[in-house]
């Protein structure tokens, strides 16, 4: 069997630039908090290593958050614009099997309509995932503008403003101390 070559199309390659271009703030952010903690550590100043540290992993803590918050968003816009409506599309034609009057694949339909119903399932967990997220979100004092799932919107669509809070952060799965 000869190996597929898998090209990239131009919508996924502007939705890899939309989502590059709506994290450059937060990556910008990044880096100049890693530059002030080397900076710091240079100078052998303890209060100024502390503040620059946790400076550093609060930025790193935001980038992750947006980061996963896209990725959510993209994984449920993909879901209700392409995934669903693609299998809905397929389902509703005839499916043949191969061979001359062979008739209908069933074997073919069954796997169509399990792909379709796994979709709609991870559509549905997204969503509450989106929707809990948005809660929490909010309950911290965060203005969330937009449906939750936003069906024909690019990703990066949510509009989140959050007042400043503090909380014990998590970076590369070690506990601050």
């Amino acid at each position: 069997m000869a190996k597929r070559i898998i090209r990239r199309g131009i919508a996924a390659l502007q939705a890899e630039l939309g989502l590059l271009e709506a994290l450059k703030p937060f990556e910008d952010n990044h880096q100049d908090a890693k530059e002030r903690f080397s900076e710091a550590v240079a100078s052998g100043d303890r209060a100024r290593i502390v503040a620059a540290k946790q400076a550093k992993v609060e930025a790193a803590n935001r980038l992750e958050d947006v980061r996963t918050w896209l990725r959510r968003e993209a994984a449920i816009v993909k879901l209700q614009t392409i995934t669903i409506p693609r299998l809905e599309q397929r389902l509703a034609a005839p499916i043949l099997a191969d061979g001359k009057d062979a008739g209908e694949d069933l074997e073919e339909r069954a796997r169509l309509e399990g792909a379709l119903a796994a979709a709609r399932a991870e559509l549905e967990a997204l969503g509450r995932e989106a929707t809990a997220f948005r809660a929490g979100l909010e309950a911290l004092g965060a203005v969330v503008s937009g449906h939750p799932v936003p069906p024909d919107l690019p990703p990066g669509s949510a509009d989140v403003t959050v007042a400043p809070i503090a909380a014990k952060t998590t970076v590369n799965r070690r506990k601050e101390k």
